[in-house]
């Protein structure tokens, strides 16, 4: 019994962003993987008032100023087929995922006052733990897609089975998407209150 096995190109690619924005979040996507590389990154903003600080979000921040923290992501799966007994199967299947969040580093809050600091310190924990519940969720998917994947039904050609895997990517890439953006519903009405005590308005 002849096996041949060979190794598919790229076959698909997702690249995604997910501000936390001042004035509430703009629901966006997301998406990682089991095979990822994150990296975070810090922007500085001076100032000791919340003026000062929510000026220095604004020409510094990411999104042209009007997000506090980002998380930008690449998700690509890779499909490794075989043939035997006259079709061809899924061998293994990897989701590549680079990831990279963007987060605020206050520079002076230290000499702020103990309102400002505990505001803006607590803004911090909010934005930090909202992007990583957006990598979490994608992390899930990219399992699922993974599993998915691998399970697809052996076809006559690789040809065939890498179009039906493609049409399921983006099936499931639109279901992750939405997650994603049902989380910042949720989200909204919270970060909303938040960022108006510190002195943001719509």
């Amino acid at each position: 019994m002849r096996t041949d096995q060979r190794q598919a190109a790229l076959f698909a690619t997702g690249k995604l962003k997910i501000p936390l924005v001042l004035a509430g979040l703009l629901a966006l996507t997301a998406c990682t993987s089991t095979n990822s590389g994150l990296t975070t990154v810090y922007y500085t903003v001076p100032g000791t008032t919340a003026q000062q600080i929510n000026d220095g979000i604004a020409r510094r921040g990411p999104q042209n100023g009007h997000a506090i923290g980002t998380t930008e992501t690449r998700m690509t799966p890779k499909i490794k087929t075989r043939r035997q007994n006259g079709q061809c199967s899924a061998e293994s299947v990897v989701v590549l995922l680079d990831i990279t969040v963007t987060l605020p580093r206050w520079s002076q809050l230290d000499q702020a006052d103990s309102g400002t600091q505990s505001g803006f310190q607590g803004l911090s924990r909010h934005v930090e733990e909202h992007e990583q519940q957006h990598v979490e969720i994608s992390q899930k998917y990219a399992r699922l897609i993974e599993q998915t994947l691998l399970q697809e039904p052996p076809q006559k050609t690789c040809s065939q089975l890498l179009k039906r895997s493609r049409a399921t990517f983006r099936r499931l890439f639109e279901e992750h998407n939405q997650e994603q953006r049902n989380f910042d519903a949720a989200e909204r009405r919270d970060i909303k209150i938040r960022l108006s005590s510190l002195g943001y308005t719509e």
